[in-house]
């Protein structure tokens, strides 16, 4: 059995694996430059991650998908289905996490329960759950559903993720029949192997989204420019905490080059081909509605709206030398509750990855990280 970590000391260095052609950068340079998105290509990155690493891939998922222009432009399309990707990558590696997004919104909890159960045991406690709860109308229609109210969907995750919980830890039947649920039986072998469970982790930084963390999860995925930022969600969280144990893994936006200043010149080449009808739709899928997204483009100017949805400068900035973005994490980890990062590489390849190592390597040397090939714990 695989134990959760909890030591306030380590830094968890999660990759957020492409879940379309480009993540978060929307550039039709980086479009042309990345792999293409197929099994070879997936399993050879995540087989990458591991050589130089990475604690964990973080895959990110939706179901309706964004608008036609961002897929025409190369970006976000197509988009493998987080736990059956995850299985493919568990056949191939041995040491690395794989934490897949699943809705509440849309499924039932003895699914994601049988599911999480399967991909734990089958990758010997390597398996880790994004709960998430679906925040687009397009996405509820698909499955023939009204659209849930904001607070609501979050009070159906906890009694979603209580359910799943359930159907985890006892052998013998349960018999929930709560507000949004009902659930009697018990659900085939195998079980988790983690204890006490698989990791949870969610995306929510609304008063609604880190009440819902604080109570369920073991980590709460943020958009974070500063340091000054993941303190103040820090202090938020901490705030609803009731003797859990959950910390902040704020995104990063990261290319790394041995010369000085090559990262950053490498990084401005990107931002000068974004793609302006792309991140408007993109924008609209993740704000709400593509009124939502107009209104932002009436407010800042179109060019300057582009580049602030389309350069992920609503993250962090990991952009320079081994050294530099080695220190740049250090101090995250000492100056912040984070307990883990999810990197994003605008230019994904094996490449990109294994220059990534040193980085990796400078952090075991500061006393912030331990390898996974080189411990018991999962995460």
């Amino acid at each position: 059995m695989k134990p959760l970590n909890t030591d306030p000391d380590v830094l968890s260095v999660g990759y957020f694996f492409p879940a379309g052609q480009t993540n978060h950068v929307w550039s039709d340079e980086a479009s042309r430059r990345v792999p293409r998105m197929n099994r070879n290509n997936l399993l050879n990155l995540a087989q990458a991650a591991e050589q130089a690493g990475f604690d964990s891939l973080f895959i990110a998922d939706n179901w309706s998908g964004h608008q036609r222009a961002a897929e025409r432009g190369g970006h976000q399309a197509p988009a493998f289905h987080a736990p059956l990707l995850a299985m493919g990558i568990f056949a191939v590696t041995e040491h690395i996490g794989v934490i897949t997004t699943l809705h509440t919104t849309h499924h039932r909890p003895a699914h994601v329960a049988r599911m999480g159960a399967a991909l734990d045991a089958f990758s010997d406690g390597r398996w880790g759950w994004n709960a998430v709860t679906g925040h687009a109308e397009p996405e509820a229609a698909l499955f023939g559903e009204p659209f849930v109210e904001h607070d609501k969907r979050y009070a159906m995750a906890a009694e979603f993720v209580d359910v799943v919980q359930q159907l985890w830890r006892e052998e013998g039947s349960i018999d929930h029949i709560g507000k949004y649920y009902r659930s009697q039986g018990r659900i085939k072998a195998p079980r988790p192997v983690q204890r006490p469970r698989p990791m949870i982790v969610s995306a929510g930084a609304s008063s609604a989204g880190t009440a819902f963390a604080a109570e369920w999860c073991d980590a709460l995925v943020t958009l974070a420019r500063t340091e000054d930022d993941v303190r103040s969600l820090d202090q938020r969280l901490q705030g609803q905490l009731r003797g859990r144990h959950v910390t902040s893994w704020p995104f990063a936006i990261c290319i790394v080059r041995e010369g000085d200043g090559e990262a950053e010149e490498e990084y401005n080449h990107l931002l000068r081909s974004l793609n302006a009808d792309a991140a408007w739709e993109i924008a609209g899928d993740i704000l709400g509605s593509i009124e939502t997204a107009q209104a932002m483009f009436d407010r800042l100017g179109r060019d300057e709206a582009v580049r602030a949805i389309g350069s992920g400068s609503a993250m962090l900035q990991l952009i320079g030398t081994p050294d530099q973005v080695a220190e740049q994490l250090i101090s995250l980890k000492r100056n912040t509750g984070a307990g883990g990062v999810l990197i994003n590489f605008p230019l994904w390849s094996p490449r990109e990855l294994s220059d990534f190592g040193a980085v990796l390597r400078r952090l075991e040397d500061a006393g912030v990280r331990t390898a996974p090939a080189s411990r018991e714990y999962s995460w």
